[in-house]
C-alpha cells in the first residue's frame, strides 16, 4: 500500500498553476472518469458530490486533488496511477499544434480569451446474427466533429461542437406490427369526423444493436444518399444517409465550484443513484439546449434546477396515416411535439445518507414563469393555473458503508386517490421504481458489481394528446420524450428489468464490463397487444381510474435475455489516442401469452383495458422465439 506524500500533490499543484485556468466546461457523461468518482465516493475517498450531471473538468481535477491529499485514504500504486492520469487529462496545459489540435490565445492574465480547435473520428460498425434471416442486421456510423472551445475572460468558457454522421441502420418490421395508442377525443378537432377514431403507429426494430444499446448521433433529420434534395429529409437511416448535429455550451462556476451555471445542448443525468441508472433525467436521453443550475445552499444542502426546450421526434417511419387524422396535411411531428422541460431537486448528503426529491414538468412552450423561474414546486404550481401541463414527481434514497451502497428511487408520473390502494392493479397508478445495490471490490483497482431492479408501470412516460392550451389551437402531444426517446429510464413502459454488471477499470486508459439484463415488455404490437407499453400510448379519458393492469397475465409480453461483454483500451501516440472498442452479446428472445378467451383489450376507449388470464410460453409466427449473436467494434482519434 502507498501514500501519496505531500511533495507529490504540491507537484502536480504546480503544473497545474503553471498554465491557464482550468476550464468550467463540461465533461461528457459517456468518460470513465465518472465511474471512477462514484467509486471514490462508495469508499470515503471524497465528500459527496451532487446527483446532477455533468460535472466541469475543474470539479473533477479539484476531487481528484481531494483524493490523493486525503491522508486518511491508503490508496494502491495503481489507484494512484489512475487517478493520476485522469488529472493530468482535464488540467489546462499547453498543447503542441498540429492537424488535429490548433490553440490560439492572448496573453492577458486577467482578462484572457482563448481558442482552441479539435477534430475528431469515430467509427463504429455492428451486425445482428439471429435464427431467422430476414432478422440479420449490419449498421454503421462514421462521426467526424470539429470542437471549438476555450476561455471567455477567467469567468466563463465555451465549447461548440459541429459533426457529420454517415451512417446507415436498417430497421425490421415484424407481421402485424400495428399497435393502437389511442383515440381522438375532442370531437371539435382535428375534425368531426375524426373523433373517436383510433390511431395507431408501427413496431421496429434495431436487430444490428443489441436492444437498449445503440445511441442515435445524429439529431433532426437526415438525408438518404439516393434522395439529396430539398424534399428529401428522413426520420431514419433505413438506408445509407448522413445527418448532422451541433452540441456545445456556455459555462460559469462560482464561489469555489458551489455555483454551477450553464446554458447549451449537452446530455445531462440527473437523480441518478448509479451511472445511467436515473429514472428522471436519465444518460442515455437526447440532448436539448436547457439552462441549468445547481447551488451548494449548504456544505450537506444542494439545489438543482434546469429549464430547456426539446426536440420533436420525427418518427414518420413508424407512424401510420391515420395517426394525424385530419392534419395529415402537415405531415409531420413538428406540429403536435412543441414543449418545453422543467426540471428542480433538493438533495441531502449526511454521513452516507443521501435523499433527494423534486418535481419535473413537460409544458407545450409559453411564457411559464412558475417553470421558468426556479421558485416553484410545479406539481403545487399547477393547481394554479390550470390543468394542462405533464407533471411529475421524484424522490431517491441511497446510503453507502464498507464499499457498498444501497438505493431505492420512485419516479410518480400520475396517480390519483382512488386507486392508492391498488397501484399495482389499476392503470392509473402510472410510476417507475427501482431498488440498487453496488459492491466496490477493495483488493482491486476499481471494480464493481451492481444489482438493479427496475420496474415501469404501463402508460408511465406518458400523457394524453390535449387540445386548446394556452398560446396553441390544436392538439400537444406531452408525452416524457425527447427527440422520439424517453427523458428517462431507457425501458419502454409497462417493462422491468433484472440487471447484473460487472465493471473493471484496472488502468485509465482500459476498461472491461460485462452485463446480464432479463427485460420483459408488454407486446406493442399484434393481436394480443398489451394497452400502455409504448410511449405514445395513451389511457382513456373516461373513467381511466377504472382501467387495469395484470403484469405478464394480460397479453402477450417478450422476454428478453441479453448477455454482454464489451473492452475499450486507448493508445497513447504521440500525436493523438486512439481508442478501440467492442463489444459481443447473446440475446434470448420469447414471448409468454394467454388465451384468447381470458383476452379482452377491447377499444382504447374502453374504460376495462387489460383482462388477467393464465401465461403460458408460446413460439409463433407472430410471437416467436428469437435468437441471435451480435458484435460491435469502434474505433476514436480524439485528442482527448
Amino acid at each position: 500500500m502507498k501514500k501519496v506524500s505531500v511533495f507529490s500533490l504540491l507537484f502536480l499543484t504546480t503544473i497545474a498553476g503553471g498554465a491557464t485556468a482550468q476550464t468550467h466546461i463540461s465533461v461528457p457523461l459517456s468518460d470513465t472518469v465518472y465511474d471512477i468518482l462514484e467509486i471514490a465516493q462508495m469508499k470515503g475517498m471524497c465528500t459527496p458530490l451532487t446527483a446532477a450531471k455533468p460535472y466541469t473538468e475543474r470539479k473533477i481535477v479539484s476531487v481528484i486533488d481531494e483524493i490523493l491529499s486525503n491522508e486518511t485514504v491508503d490508496l494502491t500504486e495503481k489507484e494512484v496511477s489512475v487517478l493520476k492520469d485522469y488529472r493530468e487529462k482535464y488540467i489546462a496545459k499547453e498543447e503542441k499544434n498540429n492537424v488535429l489540435h490548433v490553440t490560439l490565445a492572448n496573453s492577458l492574465k486577467n482578462q484572457p480569451f482563448s481558442l482552441n480547435y479539435d477534430f475528431s473520428l469515430e467509427t463504429s460498425f455492428s451486425t445482428g446474427f439471429y435464427n431467422k434471416s430476414n432478422m440479420s442486421s449490419t449498421g454503421f456510423d462514421i462521426i467526424p466533429k470539429i470542437d471549438l472551445y476555450g476561455d471567455l475572460t477567467k469567468y466563463f468558457n465555451y465549447r461548440l461542437g459541429v459533426f457529420m454522421d454517415f451512417t446507415k441502420m436498417p430497421l425490421y418490421e415484424p407481421d402485424n406490427s400495428s399497435y393502437e395508442i389511442g383515440s381522438w377525443y375532442y370531437s371539435d378537432g382535428p375534425s368531426a369526423e375524426d373523433y373517436g377514431k383510433k390511431r395507431t403507429i408501427k413496431k421496429v426494430y434495431n436487430n444490428s444493436y443489441l436492444p437498449f444499446q445503440y445511441n442515435k448521433k445524429w439529431g433532426g433529420q437526415c438525408y438518404f444518399f439516393s434522395n439529396i434534395s430539398a424534399d428529401g429529409l428522413e426520420g431514419w437511416a433505413t438506408e445509407t444517409a448522413y445527418g448532422c448535429g451541433i452540441d456545445g455550451e456556455l459555462r460559469t462556476s462560482l464561489m469555489d465550484e458551489k455555483i454551477n451555471i450553464g446554458i447549451g445542448r449537452i446530455q445531462r443525468e440527473i437523480a441518478g443513484m448509479d451511472n445511467g441508472s436515473s429514472l428522471v433525467l436519465n444518460a442515455n436521453a437526447k440532448p436539448f439546449y436547457a439552462v441549468d443550475a445547481t447551488v451548494d445552499l449548504l456544505p450537506w444542502v444542494r439545489f438543482s434546477w434546469l429549464t430547456g426546450v426539446l426536440e420533436y421526434p420525427n418518427q414518420d417511419y413508424m407512424q401510420n396515416s391515420d395517426y394525424y387524422g385530419s392534419y395529415h396535411a402537415f405531415g409531420d411531428d413538428a406540429y403536435f411535439f412543441q414543449n418545453a422541460f422543467s426540471l428542480i431537486m433538493f438533495e441531502l448528503n449526511v454521513a452516507g445518507f443521501h435523499f433527494d426529491f423534486g418535481s419535473t414538468s413537460v409544458w407545450p412552450k409559453r411564457f411559464e414563469v412558475g417553470y421558468i423561474v426556479p421558485l416553484a414546486f410545479y406539481v403545487e404550481y399547477q393547481n394554479h393555473i390550470g390543468d394542462y401541463d405533464n407533471l411529475a414527481m421524484f424522490t431517491d434514497l441511497k446510503f453507502t458503508r464498507e464499499n457498498q451502497s444501497f438505493w431505492g428511487s420512485f419516479f410518480l408520473d400520475e396517480i390519483s386517490a382512488e386507486v392508492i390502494k391498488g397501484p399495482f392493479s389499476k392503470a392509473r397508478a402510472m410510476f417507475a421504481l427501482q431498488g440498487g445495490y453496488k459492491y466496490v471490490f477493495p483488493r482491486s483497482t476499481f471494480t464493481t458489481f451492481s444489482f438493479r431492479y427496475t420496474k415501469v408501470e404501463p402508460y408511465c412516460y406518458t400523457h394524453q394528446s390535449i387540445n386548446y392550451t394556452p398560446w396553441y389551437n390544436h392538439y400537444i402531444n406531452e408525452n416524457y420524450t425527447n427527440n422520439g426517446e424517453c427523458l428517462g429510464y431507457y425501458l419502454p413502459p409497462n417493462s422491468d428489468e433484472f440487471l447484473l454488471l460487472l465493471e473493471c477499470k484496472p488502468k485509465s486508459n482500459f476498461s472491461f464490463t460485462a452485463s446480464y439484463q432479463l427485460v420483459r415488455h408488454g407486446a406493442d404490437y399484434g393481436s394480443h397487444q398489451v394497452r400502455g407499453s409504448s410511449l405514445y400510448s395513451e389511457l382513456p379519458k373516461n373513467n381511466r381510474g377504472d382501467a387495469e393492469k395484470h403484469f405478464i397475465e394480460d397479453g402477450a409480453y417478450n422476454w428478453m435475455h441479453i448477455l454482454s461483454a464489451g473492452i475499450s483500451y486507448k493508445f497513447n501516440t504521440s500525436l493523438t489516442p486512439i481508442e478501440f472498442f467492442g463489444n459481443v452479446g447473446l440475446l434470448v428472445s420469447h414471448y409468454s401469452d394467454i388465451d384468447d378467451s381470458d383476452y379482452t383489450a377491447g377499444a382504447a376507449s374502453d374504460n376495462t383495458i387489460n383482462n388477467k388470464g393464465k401465461m403460458s410460453f408460446i413460439n409463433t409466427d407472430e410471437y416467436p422465439v428469437q435468437v441471435g449473436a451480435v458484435i460491435s467494434l469502434g474505433l476514436k482519434i480524439h485528442c482527448k
